[in-house]
């Protein structure tokens, strides 16, 4: 059982989420979720990714709090272990988006004096398959953490549908993703983790349901967030993205005289994605807000062109410490963009 209770003082208003989750079967690792949540957000961050990164989430919601809403959010959720590798989990969702920056989409696109609408809700059913064939945990009574698979890759399938009409949801759909993630060993070069994935959205959608890739603003370094990107600096209803880590442990600084007694161990990451919009969708894009304020600008990939990022760091650092330096290969026209950027990470790893 979790809780937080909160009072924004400047927008007052109460804040706050409840989780309980009942373990009904050890032997057959099976969870059942309810969640209740009713909190501020900001598009571009997604904090169901970020769900076991407490620290991250806390530093997003600092400085200027840029393309926020309002969302009220109801979550059911059952995981089972089906056999040895294989588990699938089931989720209902219901959730209200209400912006607090400049947004609209045209209730009828194809309609020019169509009105301009800038909140709505929805209910979504997400099946989810999971199989790691070697995977092993370690377990207690009430948790299991995944120390990952040795040989085999981990494969992820999920499927969501929305549903028009339940509890008032504005939207009916359909989206897929498409994941492959593996651990690597190189030899001397240390051992290396790739993940690699994949999503289709098929319907039109207002662009903060499509596929908003997770940026980061902070100095925080985090393995699924692309280190130099803006928050919701790019939108796509399809993508495709490569995501690998090198850990070259002790292959160059253990040989250093003096500099193998820290006990450095270097790495190097690589970050890229490519993805596209339908026409369809751009037009769902409002120029104005239904007061009529013109909206912010959406940013999405030009022509197929990739995102890239390439980073080096030091981990082990006083046994605890990792730093990457990232630097962003393409898009460095947009706005704000972040060429070079130094992060950092508390981690313990043996």
């Amino acid at each position: 059982m979790r809780g937080n209770l909160a009072y924004g003082f400047t927008d007052e208003k109460i804040k706050y989420m409840a989780s309980v989750e009942r373990i009904l079967s050890r032997h057959r690792w099976t969870t059942l979720t309810f969640r209740a949540r009713s909190d501020i957000d900001r598009v571009g961050v997604d904090s169901e990714s970020l769900d076991n990164n407490s620290i991250l989430l806390a530093l997003a919601r600092w400085g200027y709090f840029r393309r926020g809403y309002y969302s009220d959010e109801y979550r059911v959720g059952l995981n089972r272990e089906l056999f040895k590798g294989y588990s699938q989990k089931i989720s209902f969702r219901y959730w209200t988006f209400d912006p607090t920056f400049q947004f609209g989409y045209p209730a009828n696109p194809e309609d020019t004096n169509s009105a301009i609408l800038d909140s709505y809700q929805n209910s979504e059913v997400s099946i989810e398959s999971r199989y790691a064939r070697d995977e092993v945990f370690l377990q207690d009574d009430n948790e299991r953490i995944s120390m990952g698979t040795n040989k085999w890759p981990i494969f992820t399938l999920k499927y969501t549908h929305g549903f028009s009409g339940v509890f008032g949801s504005d939207f009916e759909y359909d989206k897929l993703r498409f994941g492959i993630s593996k651990r690597i060993k190189t030899g001397p070069l240390g051992v290396g983790y790739l993940t690699v994935t994949g999503e289709y959205i098929f319907d039109t959608l207002p662009y903060p349901m499509l596929g908003i890739h997770l940026g980061n603003q902070s100095p925080i370094y985090s393995s699924v967030l692309y280190s130099l990107m803006n928050y919701g600096e790019f939108v796509s209803d399809r993508s495709a993205s490569l995501q690998y880590q090198q850990y070259l442990e002790g292959f160059l600084l253990n040989r250093v005289p003096l500099l193998n007694k820290l006990k450095w161990r270097l790495l190097a990451t690589t970050n890229v994605i490519v993805g596209g919009m339908r026409d369809s969708n751009k037009n769902l894009i409002s120029t104005t807000t239904p007061d009529g304020f013109e909206t912010l600008p959406v940013g999405y990939f030009q022509n197929g062109k990739p995102y890239i990022e390439l980073g080096y760091g030091v981990e082990n650092i006083f046994k605890f410490l990792r730093v990457d330096f990232v630097h962003r290969l393409s898009y460095l026209d947009n706005p704000n963009a972040r060429k070079f950027g130094v992060l950092f990470t508390v981690q313990v790893q043996l």
